[in-house]
């Protein structure tokens, strides 16, 4: 749709240029002025009629503001105290009609080519972008094929994330060490013991051990020291492996100590799990959890410290670790060495002693407390299993889910690069021929042939030994032509599809000032040529005798009068 009538008042200031337009009748429109005119504020006040104020380069309309624009196909957009859209003698919301009738702003706002470089749809898009806009506009199909296996992608993605680290229950990482930490091959053992003793009084061979130890000889007493030593640095050996693995943990990197933290909390504005690789990837620069920008130099100089002062206490404790067992070595050798020269205290060993001293060396206390003890310990181990048959299940069940999903997403992630690479393939040989063919009849003298990397990076052949250049090497003219014809080839190829945008207009704000005037001549020519609205802002009178016809219209705005005001860099 093209647009056949224009009433502006009022934008952004009392002072901005009136315009009232009621013959446009889809025809080109040339407004024309010096500095300090209203161009650009006219331009804006376009974008704001159809997008309201998130749609204008950073203009904020007046309260009074009265934008109206009516279309030849009799649909209307009215921006006043009441924003709404005509459409078939029914009035809607301005915003809804649009996005309904005329398209999304992503996709026309490339076809409103600023002054400003920075703004121009090219250097505004990530090369994504560029290539998401464009197969939306060849195939709106294949862009919604797309963009459905990205939304599983990351629908899954973060399922995954839910379901390995548990949102409503324990995480995959907490099973595994729930799982690990059960006692059972340390019951097992202390059954064993319990079974050994129970035999030895069954056997009647705990009296004479018993006896042997009572008798408190000199192997006896030094048996009972070396014991007493042996457990004592058990004890200490324990402690301090404990000690080793927790400073251990300090010696990490510090984003990994910075993910840990946040690992099992929820964004607090979304309340979704953060993901790891999202978290790691704003790091740099932002917090890991909310993403707001933050420094993070102060917190990485506080865990620096503790992971140096970390790295000198494990030195520390891995001397005292050595010396500990080296001292335990040598004490359970001479426990062995005695017990070896004792035949009646081959049997005996560290439990037995203690459960000999805890009975008070009474054998029928012991016995007693021997057979309570081995059905409370089997007890235990029968519920450690019964819990280590439960925890399997569930995380072998948690697992082969994590298995369904990446192989969900894997299969989600290839059917997007093969739907991605045809329709890029469809983009080199449609659009990219397309768009060279308009760069060369808008600028034959720089104009040549446009090239694309699947990455979505424009490129262009260098002049003499220079090679390929890419957009963001090419001259602030060159870069201002390109995004004209990039701006003129959506436009043709949105009027070509029925399942593009509904927008036939070119909004261009300045497009050709400071360029030579060869190439002036020859890209109005051919704005003026093509079966697309052209709406153009200059303060070229070089451009205007391209305008003066009965196709076209020109209005001229004069210079504005204000204060200082914010708006002065849009005048």
């Amino acid at each position: 749709m093209k647009i056949s009538r224009l009433n502006i008042e009022n934008f952004a200031i009392d002072e901005s240029p009136t315009i009232a337009e009621e013959t446009v009748s889809g025809d080109d429109l040339l407004l024309s002025g010096g500095n300090r005119s209203g161009k650009t504020l006219t331009f804006n006040a376009i974008l704001y009629a159809l997008y309201g104020r998130s749609g204008t380069f950073g203009v904020t309309p007046g309260q009074s503001s009265t934008v109206e624009i009516h279309f030849d196909n009799t649909d209307a957009v009215l921006r006043d105290r009441k924003h709404t859209y005509e459409h078939e003698g029914r009035s809607t919301k301005a915003d809804e009609g649009v996005e309904a009738h005329i398209g999304s702003k992503e996709d026309v706002r490339l076809q409103f080519i600023t002054a400003n470089p920075a703004n121009q749809p090219v250097s505004a898009l990530s090369g994504e972008e560029l290539l998401n806009r464009i197969r939306a506009l060849l195939s709106a199909e294949n862009q919604s094929q797309i963009e459905r296996h990205r939304r599983a992608k990351h629908d899954l993605t973060h399922l995954k994330e839910i379901r390995t680290r548990g949102e409503e229950g324990p995480s995959i990482k907490q099973l595994r060490r729930d799982l690990n930490s059960l006692p059972i091959s340390q019951t097992e053992q202390r059954i064993e013991d319990i079974k050994q003793l129970k035999e030895l009084i069954e056997s009647g061979e705990i009296e004479s051990i018993n006896a042997r130890l009572q008798a408190k000889d000199e192997v006896a007493e030094r048996l009972g020291e070396l014991y007493d030593r042996q457990r004592s640095l058990e004890n200490q050996l324990e402690q301090k492996r404990r000690e080793l693995g927790d400073a251990s943990r300090y010696t990490q990197e510090v984003n990994d100590l910075i993910i840990d933290a946040i690992e099992e909390f929820t964004c607090p504005v979304c309340g979704r799990l953060v993901e790891e690789k999202t978290a790691r990837n704003r790091l740099p620069n932002r917090c890991p959890q909310c993403g707001r920008d933050r420094d993070l130099s102060e917190l990485r100089e506080q865990l620096r410290e503790k992971v140096d002062s970390a790295d000198d206490r494990i030195d520390t404790l891995k001397k005292e670790v050595g010396k500990l067992e080296g001292e335990l070595s040598e004490t359970r050798a001479e426990i062995s060495e005695l017990k070896d020269s004792e035949p009646e205290l081959q049997d005996l060993n560290q439990f037995i002693r203690t459960a000999l001293k805890q009975a008070e060396y009474d054998t029928n206390q012991l016995q007693e407390k021997t057979e309570a003890e081995l059905t409370q310990k089997q007890d235990d181990l029968a519920d450690f299993r019964a819990q280590k048959q439960e925890l399997s299940a569930e995380l072998n069940a948690r697992e082969e889910l994590i298995d369904a999903i990446n192989e969900s997403i894997s299969v989600a992630t290839s059917r997007t690069a093969e739907l991605e690479q045809e329709a890029f393939e469809e983009i080199r040989e449609t659009f990219t021929n397309r768009l060279s063919d308009i760069y060369q009849e808008i600028a034959p003298e720089l104009g040549t042939e446009v090239g694309l990397t699947p990455e979505g990076q424009l490129e262009f052949p260098g002049t003499g030994s220079e090679g390929i250049r890419p957009y963001d090497r090419l001259s602030s003219g060159e870069k201002r032509l390109v995004n004209l014809a990039f701006g003129l080839t959506i436009a043709q190829f949105a009027q070509e599809s029925e399942d593009a945008h509904d927008w036939e207009v070119l909004v261009l704000d300045e497009p050709l000032t400071n360029l030579e005037s060869s190439i002036q001549d020859a890209a109005a020519r051919y704005l003026r040529e093509v079966d697309i609205q052209c709406v153009m802002t200059s303060p070229l009178d070089r451009i205007q005798s391209h305008f003066q016809d009965d196709q076209s219209q020109i209005v001229k705005l004069d210079r504005i009068s204000t204060e200082s005001t914010t708006l002065d860099e849009y005048l």
